[in-house]
């Protein structure tokens, strides 16, 4: 298994956790602040997974089914995206929109997974 499908493995777990941390501060709001860096984290993660996937597709290294680029792609923008439009809002909201994009992000990134191994 290569560091890319490694990494594509983690970030859909650490946005998973991410969901998962993103509840649970919505019955304890003191931590969401662990919330906020957790999913920035998983965006990172994304970055970073998305920036090896270029590296390799420059390098003529191609996924077994085209539709991974969309999904590759599609899996790093829900939590930055998730995080402009939540600073309009109270923390209780805040929560919510993280949520749904760690959500988004984990299930972009599961399909990706799915799409991407020969």
């Amino acid at each position: 298994m290569s560091i890319h499908a490694r990494l594509g493995v983690a970030v859909v777990v650490v946005a998973v956790v991410g969901a998962i941390l993103a509840l649970v501060a919505r019955a304890r709001p003191q931590a969401f602040p662990t919330v906020r860096v957790f999913v920035r984290l998983c965006g990172a993660a994304a970055a970073v997974q998305v920036v090896i996937g270029l590296v390799l597709l420059a390098m003529g290294d191609r996924p077994a089914q085209g539709i991974h680029l969309f999904y590759g792609a599609a899996t790093f923008v829900p939590i930055p995206l998730a995080e402009v439009y939540a600073k309009r809002f109270p923390a209780r909201d805040e929560t919510m929109l993280l949520l749904a994009g760690a959500v988004a992000t984990a299930l972009f990134g599961f399909r990706a997974i799915t799409t991407g191994s020969a």
